[in-house]
C-alpha cells in the first residue's frame, strides 16, 4: 500500500490559461468527459482537473496519476481509492484554485469582487459585519463582500453538505484572515489581485501547514515551489 506523507495542506491557483496547459495530465476517462462538454464547460473542466491533478502530484507523487477522481451524491468531489485525502476545486471566471488536504476534509473557495446585494449580505454576514461593510469606502465593499462569501462557501465544501441549505453566518470580524467554526478552521489568503480566497478544513485542533502554490500565467512548463504559510496552532478570532 502506498504511504501518504505527513499531515499537510497545500492550495494552489492559477489563470485558467495556464492550467489548460496541463491538460496532458488528465486521465483518460476525465479527457473524454470534456471532450462531451460545451466548449466553455469543457475548458473550465479541463482547468480545475490539471490543476487538482498538478496539486495532487506535489502532494502525494507521480502515483497519485492512476486514482480516480469521483464525486458524492451531494457533488462534493473525492479520491476513490484514497478516503483520506481531502480533495476541493473552485472557479471565479478566468481563475482556478484547489486544495489537496492529507487527512482532512478540505473546502475551498474563489472568489472576484462581489457587489453587495441585500441577499448575500444576509446569507453570509451578520448584522454587525454587515454594519462593518457599510461603513468601508464603497470601492472596498465589493472586495470585503467577496473575502466573506468565500469563508462561506469553503466551510460548505468542506463539510460536504453545499450551500442550498446553509443559513448561518460565521462569526468574528467582518475582515478576519482567520477562525473556526464548528468543527472547522478556515484561513483567508489573497494569492493573485483582486481575487480572494478562502480554505476550510477540519480537525482544527491538530497542528497544520498550509502552502499556497500559484502557476505562473507566461507560456512554458511552469514548476513555482509552494510558498510555506506555516499555521501551528487555531486561529481563531
Amino acid at each position: 500500500m502506498t504511504k501518504v506523507p505527513r499531515d499537510d495542506l497545500l492550495v494552489a491557483c492559477a489563470p485558467t490559461a495556464a492550467a489548460v496547459r496541463h491538460a496532458h495530465l488528465l486521465s483518460a476517462e476525465e479527457s473524454l468527459q470534456a471532450e462531451a462538454f460545451a466548449p466553455r464547460r469543457a475548458r473550465e473542466f479541463t482547468a480545475g482537473r490539471a490543476l487538482l491533478r498538478w496539486a495532487l502530484e506535489r502532494s502525494l507523487g507521480s502515483w497519485v496519476r492512476a486514482t480516480r477522481v469521483a464525486r458524492t451524491d451531494r457533488g462534493k468531489p473525492v479520491l476513490e481509492d484514497l478516503p483520506s485525502i481531502g480533495i476541493s476545486v473552485s472557479h471565479s471566471g478566468e481563475t482556478v484554485a484547489v486544495a489537496v488536504a492529507v487527512g482532512r476534509a478540505v473546502g475551498v473557495d474563489i472568489q472576484g469582487p462581489t457587489p453587495p446585494t441585500a441577499g448575500l449580505l444576509n446569507r453570509c454576514c451578520s448584522v454587525e459585519q454587515q454594519r462593518e461593510l457599510a461603513v468601508l469606502p464603497p470601492e472596498r465593499q465589493a472586495a470585503a463582500l467577496a473575502r466573506r462569501w468565500t469563508i462561506h462557501e469553503a466551510c460548505a465544501k468542506a463539510t460536504g453538505t453545499g450551500l442550498k441549505r446553509w443559513p448561518e453566518t460565521y462569526p468574528g470580524a467582518l475582515l478576519a484572515d482567520g477562525g473556526t467554526w464548528r468543527a472547522l478552521r478556515w484561513r483567508v489568503l489573497q494569492p493573485l489581485p483582486a481575487f480572494a480566497l478562502a480554505v476550510a478544513f477540519d480537525q482544527p485542533h491538530r497542528p497544520a501547514v498550509v502552502r499556497l502554490a500559484l502557476m505562473a500565467p507566461e507560456a512554458g512548463p511552469p514548476t513555482p515551489p509552494p510558498t510555506l504559510a506555516p499555521e501551528r496552532r487555531p486561529v481563531s478570532r
